[in-house]
């Protein structure tokens, strides 16, 4: 598994299915699942009703509506029924490695991960990151890795956080 930086909006991303920072109730209103939202449309919004729910530590995937990926890969960072409960590392682990292995079940060969946890759920960026460094791992020994994993720096000042755990940016992310 190939794992690169990439510095923009993981609407940009060229990869075969996106991340979406979810809540356990997906739904979509804030911080990257509220833009990926906008961007997807209503059949996006209708797939998310649908499915209902997901727990920390897990990842269900819907339709990517109008949005041009094969898929969007919900991982929740945030249960606002238990209060507000974020989710731990091990969680963030094995949501990450679950989106993953759903992503490798579609055929996708490429996903983008936006920096998991770092916004609404307010877990610094660098943090965050070894977070989903460990749920990268646990893919790749369990043999359940898309080819291309990208992790998007969006905002730019995120960048350095990424770059600390995953090496530096490329010009051309999936080259």
């Amino acid at each position: 598994m190939d794992v690169r930086v990439f510095t923009g909006s993981i609407l940009d991303a060229p990869a075969e299915a996106i991340v979406n920072a979810a809540n356990t109730e997906l739904r979509h209103g804030g911080g990257v699942a509220a833009a990926i939202a906008r961007a997807a449309g209503p059949a996006f919004e209708q797939a998310s009703r649908a499915v209902g729910h997901c727990a920390l530590g897990a990842a269900v995937a819907t339709t990517a509506g109008d949005l041009p990926f094969r898929c969007v890969l919900h991982v929740p960072t945030i249960d606002y029924r238990a209060g507000g409960r974020r989710a731990s590392a091990e969680e963030l682990r094995d949501g990450v490695a679950a989106a993953l292995r759903l992503a490798k079940e579609r055929g996708c060969g490429s996903v983008a991960l936006p920096i998991l946890g770092s916004g609404v759920a307010g877990v610094p960026a660098a943090e965050a990151c070894r977070r989903i460094a460990l749920g990268l791992e646990a893919a790749r020994a369990s043999g359940n890795a898309p080819d291309a994993v990208l992790i998007c720096a969006f905002p730019t000042s995120d960048v350095r956080a990424v770059e600390s755990v995953f090496g530096p940016a490329r010009a051309s992310p999936m080259e």
